[in-house]
């Protein structure tokens, strides 16, 4: 598990990595922190020992039928002490353990400092964009009945929507797509728990930050405690995070690895910070379906690892015959969980610019530390690294198709590689 020893042992690569980020992270608090909490430890068993040692006198003495009171008055002062020092021990702690899981990874050296998603690096583009719209996809979708926003709105708020007919079909054709694409490739399909625990939630990513986003389902049923405990639920964000503690406290073989999954699952997020944003339509919204790439490996393996994910995202696309980037995020739009990540963007020829459709991220050990997943090599254990990519990201497939097949006569054409999948080859 991720502890302030681990810190220790690497803390010039941290805190390079902290200034490259230009990040304002308190690693001096916490190593301060970490020193106070040791000293008072330390001085806490010492306490201790001396009153197990001060009972025994006490008792041996008394048998002797000699004067203890002094003792017992000393000894009453040293628990006093004890008692005091165990009150302070749980402060330092809540603080160091919440100071740990939120740490940012530490960055790839490739990785550029950029202040914000503006500074971020254009690596390729592929295809040609379509320099004429047909309409944006909700007012093309909604005018062929396909979408349902305002009735939704009704049903269950903002940011939700039905979708209908011949578009649901398209959906679940672009999900059997994107699995037998990733089953060729070794991806074993894993459909997770769609509610996690809080204990594992924090191992997969920064609940400091991620918190807000996430739906609470509260306790399990057969929780007893009443407070909120590690046994809190919460609605899964992405399948990424339960498959990442799939395997949680467990030691592989470096035989079994790389392990690929190609994660199914809905995904619930409450897009915090979103408001006024991509208000219209099924672009950003608060529950979408996603094929996630999920990959445990050596850590020789890791950057390997992660140019076949980006690559598969890319052929995907190909594929579908989607116009697109690859954008390379600088230190300003990372996060604090990836070491390195990557933004595949498709074109909108309603906007004329390239919007986000998928993402990979090679996270390094910042997750398997915290999970306790390890490899054992030749009788040497060693965290392992996890690496996620979006295959499909349903919804947003859906709106970008919808803008790049669009006919004048009012229907969408199915791209070629999904007709097998819909019998169809044209929708409205």
């Amino acid at each position: 598990m991720l502890t302030t020893k681990y810190v220790r042992d690497n803390i010039e690569a941290i805190r390079a990595s902290l200034k490259k980020r230009k990040s304002d992270y308190p690693i001096e608090e916490l190593l301060k922190l970490d020193e106070e909490w040791r000293v008072l430890k330390t001085k806490l068993q010492d306490a201790q020992a001396k009153r197990n040692k001060a009972s025994l006198e006490i008792s041996a003495i008394k048998k002797k039928g000699e004067d203890v009171r002094e003792m017992i008055k000393a000894l009453a002062d040293l628990k006093n002490g004890i008692s005091s020092m165990e009150a302070s021990l749980p402060s330092y702690e809540e603080r160091i353990n919440f100071l740990l899981w939120n740490m940012p990874n530490v960055l790839d050296d490739s990785v550029k400092y950029g202040k914000d998603e503006t500074e971020n690096t254009e690596l390729k583009k592929w295809g040609k964009p379509s320099e004429k719209s047909i309409g944006g996809h909700a007012e093309l979708l909604e005018k062929m009945g396909l979408i349902e926003i305002e009735r939704a709105a009704k049903v269950a708020g903002a940011r939700f929507y039905f979708l209908k007919g011949d578009f649901v079909l398209l959906a679940k054709s672009l999900e059997r797509f994107a699995l037998d694409f990733l089953m060729k490739k070794g991806y074993v399909p894993l459909q997770p728990p769609y509610l996690m625990k809080k204990e594992h939630y924090k191992g997969v990513t920064g609940l400091g930050d991620f918190e807000d986003m996430l739906y609470t389902a509260g306790r399990p049923s057969e929780s007893k405690n009443a407070e909120k405990d590690e046994n809190e639920l919460f609605l899964i964000a992405t399948s990424e995070h339960p498959m990442a503690a799939l395997h949680a406290g467990e030691v592989f073989s470096a035989k079994d690895l790389p392990l690929r999954y190609a994660g199914i699952s809905p995904c619930f997020r409450r897009e915090a910070g979103t408001h006024g944003k991509d208000t219209k339509g099924i672009f950003r919204v608060h529950q979408f379906d996603k094929v996630e790439q999920f990959v445990f490996c050596r850590q020789e393996d890791s950057w390997k690892m992660y140019d076949e994910i980006v690559k598969n995202e890319e052929e995907l696309f190909q594929s579908l015959k989607i116009p697109y980037r690859v954008i390379e995020m600088c230190t300003g739009d990372i996060g604090i969980v990836a070491a390195k990540k990557i933004d595949l963007e498709g074109w909108f020829p309603s906007q004329q610019k390239y919007r986000e459709v998928t993402s990979a991220s090679n996270c390094t050990d910042w997750q398997s530390v915290r999970l306790d997943i390890k490899c054992d090599e030749k009788g040497e254990r060693k965290y392992i690294h996890t690496l996620n990519g979006t295959a499909i990201s349903i919804e947003r497939a859906l709106t970008v198709i919808a803008e790049n097949y669009a006919n004048e006569d009012g229907s969408i054409t199915v791209p070629d590689v999904l007709v097998p999948y819909m019998g169809k080859s044209r929708i409205g």
